[in-house]
């Protein structure tokens, strides 16, 4: 089965690359590609031609083809980086004419690592994706983050496709999720009746408020085993789950242990992972 791929813009290449302090990547240019750097944490300093700016945690930066870039890191620092050929004249004169950095939202975050991991099981399992599902998305996530205009998608946790919600309960329980959440509670501080709290909230989401409660926390926990090192009873306590319970439902949901799940992604830090085979990538990074 051919895959298709997008026809404005082709992902060749992407990874999460965790640096050490001091860590860089020296001044270069790149000649038939082009490149979104995005910061997950750390800092450090960037050149873009003839200017030099602060590298920010919460911001993405954006080197067009034909640019030169470098940049270095003074503390431990985690990224992601895509890599992309451009086909089309009016996206590409679009990109070249807006700031080449700028910060990303929750929701482009969530966005952005879905479109890497995609990546990863597409290329752990090709064929399991088209190339164009993920092509597309990040088009859409770049153009919302460069452009200043925020996420077109909705919902903080859009990969579980939770809807954002003017609800007053959904708001809580998404801010609030590390702590203790009760039926009782939610019943006393919004003044309604335990039942019908249940079926108002399952009107609006699917999903009794304890279920909903779950996938949010059950998300953001496997965003921290994906993308920090924090330790799985840290993860635990920062979700509102004792340990014991963390990974009997990780291991239910999942099929793995937390420690097993962080690994088959750990795997993955560092390395090649190529949508187009054509592609060969360069590694410069200086320690």
């Amino acid at each position: 089965m051919k895959l298709l791929r997008d026809s404005q813009l082709t992902l060749l290449w992407t990874a999460r690359i965790d640096y050490s302090k001091g860590s860089q990547v020296e001044t270069h240019v790149h000649s038939d590609y082009d490149q979104l750097l995005v910061v997950l944490s750390g800092h450090g300093k960037v050149m873009m031609g003839q200017q030099e700016c602060d590298l920010q945690e919460g911001h993405a930066y954006l080197f067009m083809k034909g640019i030169s870039h470098g940049f270095g890191f003074t503390g431990q620092s985690v990224t992601l980086d895509f890599k992309f050929r451009l086909a089309d004249k009016e996206m590409t004169d679009y990109f070249s004419s807006v700031i080449p950095f700028s910060p990303y939202d929750s929701a482009q975050l969530a966005e952005l690592k879905q479109w890497y991991k995609m990546s990863l099981l597409q290329a752990r399992n090709p064929g399991r994706f088209h190339p164009i599902s993920i092509e597309a998305g990040l088009k859409g996530t770049m153009v919302s983050i460069l452009s200043g205009k925020g996420s077109v998608q909705s919902g903080l946790y859009t990969q579980t496709g939770f809807q954002e919600s003017s609800d007053p309960i959904v708001d809580y329980m998404k801010t609030h999720f590390a702590g203790k959440i009760t039926l009782g509670l939610l019943s006393k501080r919004f003044g309604f009746n335990p039942n019908y709290l249940i079926k108002r909230f399952f009107d609006k989401t699917g999903m009794t408020p304890i279920q909903y409660l779950q996938e949010i926390r059950l998300e953001k926990a496997k965003e921290y085993l994906e993308f920090t090192d924090l330790p799985i009873s840290e993860v635990a306590e920062k979700v509102g789950w004792t340990q014991a319970y963390f990974s009997k439902i990780v291991k239910k949901r999942m099929g793995q242990s937390p420690s097993q799940y962080r690994d088959s992604l750990l795997n993955a830090i560092g390395k090649d992972i190529i949508l187009e085979e054509s592609f060969s990538n360069v590694w410069r990074i200086v320690p």
